[in-house]
């Protein structure tokens, strides 16, 4: 802990650095820094902490902090990491539920901040392993429960480097409820095989059934989370369409990289229209980029198919639940090692499709053109599968209040 310590004052100013680039890039306010530096925030004392890191994590929280206040919890208190979560957690309009940004995990930023909450338990969703604020818990009496976990230790030397602090790290937590079995055996790595139960995707439960307001009139594909260079990958294979009868829709996984897809797209002699800019979808238009936050389920549910981004390149991949709530036809990249066993499955029910190479997305792309009824096989299946598993839900409820009582 000396060394993860003394590493992060020694990195300080970079920090500093790219946390005002950020701030300015993305028009945020200035007490942003101060919450995520110094923790200048009141809190009162709350019960039960949740953490999500972002957009993903966000969703799971709400919907999970929904049914616990149905079950008669109270004084929730949600933390987050991005401005883009907390879009979410303010359109949720929550009562009895409040938000905090997580600050950065200093030692006595995360101290502070633990000993005002002095909730009973924390809930952190999915992957965020934190050292400072793990040790502040066990010894505050705070008890942690990793839930949905999703884990993918640093490979290499950072992975040797790292491994005693990982282990050190989730020492400290009471139990882990992996999300796959894959999960469950690579915090077994770091961590005794008892405390460490593989229950099933949450998100499972929390996919929404309502509907949408249209966005756009025009047939389109959809390009969902994207990531950098991943959008002229695709481009390039959709423009060999050579189609306008179809437009493709790209929503980017962080809405400001704009200009940096403007800049990999040969803008000459194609047409293209920018949301955040209310520029009008017209019958020439060939990309509309919608660089906007909260609006990916209703481009979802009016797109003739999707594809998934983060998994065209190295990223891992994205979760696709939505889509396959919503019965879509759900194209994915071979980067999908994130969602493993989810893919797994999805693809031995014939309820995805798999390109392992973007030279084969037009092939792809004619063949759900030309066939109403292949893209049907997969819309159902998708739709089945997502249903059979949306008690999920029940089981993470079960665990909490047992964790929460003892």
């Amino acid at each position: 802990m000396l060394a993860y310590n003394f590493l992060l004052y020694l990195i300080y100013p970079l920090v500093l650095i790219r946390l005002a680039i950020y701030i300015f890039k993305n028009s945020l306010p200035l007490s942003y820094i101060s919450h995520k530096l110094l923790n200048s925030t009141n809190i009162k004392k709350k019960s039960l902490w949740i953490h999500a890191a972002s957009v993903g994590e966000m969703k799971i929280a709400i919907g999970l902090s929904q049914e616990l206040l149905k079950n008669g919890y109270k004084d929730i208190l949600i933390t987050s990491n991005t401005p883009s979560s907390k879009f979410y957690f303010d359109n949720s309009k929550l009562n009895g539920v409040e938000h905090r940004y997580l600050p950065l995990d200093y030692y006595l930023l995360t101290k502070n901040l633990v000993n005002k909450v002095s909730a009973k338990l924390l809930i952190v969703i999915e992957t965020e392993v934190w050292p400072n604020l793990y040790n502040a818990c066990k010894k505050n009496g705070t008890k942690i429960l990793i839930i949905n976990g999703r884990f993918n230790a640093p490979r290499g030397i950072l992975g040797i480097l790292s491994k005693n602090i990982y282990k050190k790290t989730l020492n400290n937590v009471e139990h882990v409820y992996t999300k796959s079995i894959k999960d469950k055996q690579n915090y077994e790595r770091f961590l005794d095989e008892t405390k460490v139960s593989n229950i099933g995707n949450i998100k499972y439960s929390f996919l929404s059934n309502k509907s949408n307001q249209k966005i756009i009139e025009r047939k389109y594909v959809l390009l969902a989370s994207s990531h950098h260079r991943e959008e002229i990958i695709i481009i390039k294979e959709w423009l060999k369409l050579k189609s306008n009868k179809y437009l493709l829709v790209i929503v980017p996984r962080h809405p400001e990289r704009l200009g940096d897809i403007l800049s990999d797209i040969p803008l000459s002699g194609i047409n293209i229209a920018i949301r955040s800019k209310n520029e009008k979808v017209r019958n020439s238009t060939q990309l509309y980029i919608a660089d906007t936050i909260g609006e990916l389920e209703a481009f979802i549910e009016y797109s003739e198919f999707t594809i998934f981004g983060g998994s065209f390149v190295d990223v891992g991949g994205h979760s696709f639940m939505e889509a396959a709530a919503k019965a879509k036809t759900i194209i994915v990249g071979p980067y999908m090692y994130n969602f493993i066993e989810e893919t797994e499955e999805f693809l031995k029910n014939n309820a995805l499709i798999m390109c392992q190479k973007p030279i084969m997305l037009k092939n792809i792309f004619e063949k759900l053109f030309r066939s109403k009824s292949k893209r049907e096989v997969f819309e159902k299946s998708a739709k089945k599968l997502v249903q059979e598993k949306s008690l999920i839900i029940n089981d993470y409820l079960k665990i909490i209040d047992t964790h929460f009582r003892s």
